[in-house]
């Protein structure tokens, strides 16, 4: 692929420490040619993007990535290059915001059942200001109001951080945030084959994010890329950072069997890391569809 693209990142709009612009500017410096903020289940960066990108040589795909199960798993699917004024796309996310704030109140009601010290309500406070101060310590000009604003996991680690609960962000997720721990927060989502068939019908792409994080044997993650196909789905997400020997290929192989285009991208969160950065990926495998060339022939690009 000639151009650097990088199809899987995040910003202060949800869970990373970059803000939008930020992000954007980065990409710019590391080469990318094509970006999509794909922030979770929230369209406020790339929205606030749109009036920026131009003064930057980097081609912006509106994006999402959104949370949905499939059976008792929570799935993430990115939805690329929709029509960001089109109502029903307005109406899903609004939905998907809605099911963020009450996975919030859950995450926190859990929480202070642990911590005797604390209410749910100063739980979920704490959490609040934690994504705050993220934001203004980013960029003071992209500061979302409350009822934008999202509060994921991340949010509550460092609370419970600034806290002295826990020594680090880690131990918050090990102790007391894992999922197991938490225990039914992922059921706020509409089902993947729901979530799916609304991006196909805003003529959008639907591409299945980090296939390899969901802890599935290979007949499961069959399965689930069978009904990800059958829902509409049309992209898999092949190459991404930090990845064991072989699973590019492995991926690669899955698109050429369900006749799904490969896409690229870092799920970039914070410049922490040189091996998760923008645009730092190796390349499709050889035979491999590209979403990247899928967007242009339908004239989304």
């Amino acid at each position: 692929m000639s151009q650097k693209v990088d199809f899987h990142c995040h910003s202060t709009a949800s869970d990373g420490a970059l803000s939008p612009l930020q992000v954007l500017s980065r990409a710019a410096e590391q080469g990318v040619s094509c970006l999509a903020l794909t922030d979770h289940d929230t369209l406020a960066g790339t929205r606030w993007l749109q009036k920026k990108a131009q003064s930057f040589p980097v081609r912006l795909v509106p994006g999402c990535e959104i949370s949905c199960t499939w059976g008792r798993k929570e799935i993430h699917v990115l939805a690329l290059a929709m029509d960001l004024d089109h109502p029903p796309v307005t109406a899903f996310i609004d939905r998907q915001i809605e099911a963020r704030r009450q996975r919030s109140h859950a995450i926190a009601a859990r929480l202070a059942a642990r911590l005797p010290q604390y209410s749910a309500d100063q739980c979920l406070g704490g959490a609040r200001e934690e994504a705050w101060k993220a934001q203004r310590d980013a960029d003071a000009d992209f500061v979302l109001p409350e009822e934008q604003l999202q509060i994921g996991r991340p949010h509550f680690a460092a609370w419970m951080q600034r806290e002295a609960l826990v020594p680090d962000r880690r131990t918050a997720f090990e102790r007391y945030l894992k999922n197991r721990q938490l225990g039914g927060i992922e059921h706020h989502w509409r089902s993947m084959q729901e979530t799916v068939a609304a991006i196909d019908s805003w003529n959008a792409m639907a591409v299945l994010a980090h296939p390899h994080r969901y802890r599935l044997t290979a007949t499961q993650l069959r399965a689930l890329i069978k009904d990800f196909v059958a829902a509409g789905g049309q992209g898999l997400e092949v190459v991404t950072c930090r990845q064991a020997p072989g699973e590019r290929e492995r991926l690669g192989a899955l698109c050429q069997q369900f006749d799904l285009y490969g896409s690229m991208g870092s799920d970039f969160h914070a410049p922490v890391s040189e091996y998760v950065e923008l645009g730092r990926l190796a390349p499709l495998p050889a035979g491999c569809p590209c979403v990247m060339s899928q967007l242009q022939e339908r004239n989304l690009l």
